[in-house]
């Protein structure tokens, strides 16, 4: 009897979980816009606010939303569509400045929710990896029925998921947009979450002060970002790139393994002839290396020293996370209030990748949440979409 309730237990578990997974997915023949209807109305009721004052403003920033070109300045024989996914314990917001920004080349683009997101860090804590997939392979089959080519892009855990899809589904894809992609964590011991996961929900658990992102991430969502990493880089290597891939990221990136993304893109990706990659760097020079681009991020004139992990794909004037934005991240000091207030407040920080090197220049530094060659990234992305600069 015990076992017999114990198994209609786990059956009502798991069916609360898929229910809560299959919220974020957008349905068959449902419209965009009542799909993000259908999400406000869960947020309202679910969402861990930061400040119950700002719920409008919170519930948009979590949002999935879409940037469509003008039609009449745009209008050419095919339209062309981007469709971006976020990282891990990221929401939509988080990449409002490339979406916006590519619009303005006359591209539609849409960024998308993943499930256990926008809401609170909890709801990671059961979330599987293939509830990733559902909803990529959902999306892309609802937006390719409304755009003529269909590239595909991601940030960090959204990067992994979009290269796997497109690498299995190659000819209904144009092309691949990757800003910082998870094909490894940075961490030599990376390989226990899946151990650690059965046992422990959180290393540290603080409850965040950005409206757009979780401060804290459950073990078992690291676990199934690790896994996730391991199993796109396998399918990446069993064959070469079907497709073109643009890579942006960081030499200092402290959240992936920027040295294994590199051998990715060498070994998989560089092949094909329309592949390109941006790496930004505070040592490598141009005059290392012919395969890729490489850029300084050394600007001691705007107090930067290395671009980080998050800060690739966004742009100097985001009110929110931007050069003069209203927020900064501190999130390495959060075990430190006196030095978190410091870094918050501190007139003429530093920013960029946290190291000996940052520590240097200033023991409050934040990390750097925008990208001070932005344009200049979105020109080139626009370029290897073979977008017209009709501005």
């Amino acid at each position: 009897m015990l076992s017999r309730w114990l198994a209609i237990g786990l059956m009502a578990m798991s069916a609360l979980v898929s229910a809560q997974d299959d919220v974020a997915v957008q349905q068959t023949g449902e419209p965009f816009s009542e799909y993000r209807e259908r999400l406000s109305d869960y947020f309202w009721t679910h969402k861990a606010w930061v400040d119950a004052n700002n719920k409008t403003t919170e519930v948009a920033a979590v949002l999935p939303f879409e940037y469509q070109p003008d039609a009449e300045r745009c209008a050419t024989s095919d339209s062309v569509g981007l469709l971006l996914f976020h990282g891990l314990s990221d929401s939509p917001f988080t990449l409002r400045d490339p979406a916006k920004a590519l619009s303005e080349y006359c591209v539609h683009t849409r960024v998308m929710l993943l499930p256990g997101h926008g809401s609170k860090a909890e709801d990671l804590i059961d979330i599987e990896r293939d509830s990733w997939r559902k909803a990529v392979a959902q999306a892309v089959k609802e937006f390719a029925g409304e755009v003529d080519q269909v590239y595909l892009g991601g940030f960090s855990t959204g990067g992994a998921l979009v290269t796997e899809y497109a690498w299995q589904h190659a000819d209904d894809i144009e092309g691949v947009v990757l800003f910082s992609p998870l094909f490894k964590i940075n961490s030599g011991i990376d390989w226990l979450a899946p151990w650690l996961a059965p046992f422990i929900d959180w290393l540290d658990h603080h409850p965040t002060d950005d409206y757009a992102k979780y401060a804290s991430i459950p073990v078992p969502a690291i676990a199934q970002a690790y896994s996730l990493a391991k199993e796109v880089r396998q399918t990446v290597a069993t064959s070469t790139a079907p497709l073109p891939v643009f890579i942006a990221l960081s030499a200092e990136d402290a959240t992936v393994d920027s040295e294994v993304t590199l051998e990715v893109y060498r070994q998989s990706m560089a092949v094909h002839s329309g592949s390109r990659l941006t790496l930004y760097s505070t040592q490598a020079s141009q005059a290392d290396n012919s395969e890729y681009e490489v850029v300084n991020s050394v600007l001691p004139e705007q107090r930067i020293h290395g671009l980080s992990h998050i800060s690739v794909h966004g742009a100097p004037d985001n009110p929110y996370y931007g050069a003069q934005g209203s927020y900064r991240q501190c999130g390495w000091y959060l075990d430190d209030k006196a030095q978190y207030d410091a870094c918050r407040h501190t007139p003429h920080n530093w920013f960029g990748e946290r190291s000996a090197a940052l520590t240097e220049r200033s023991n409050s530094a934040a990390r750097l949440t925008w990208n001070p060659y932005f344009a200049e990234l979105m020109q080139q992305v626009a370029t290897f979409m073979e977008v017209a600069d009709v501005r």
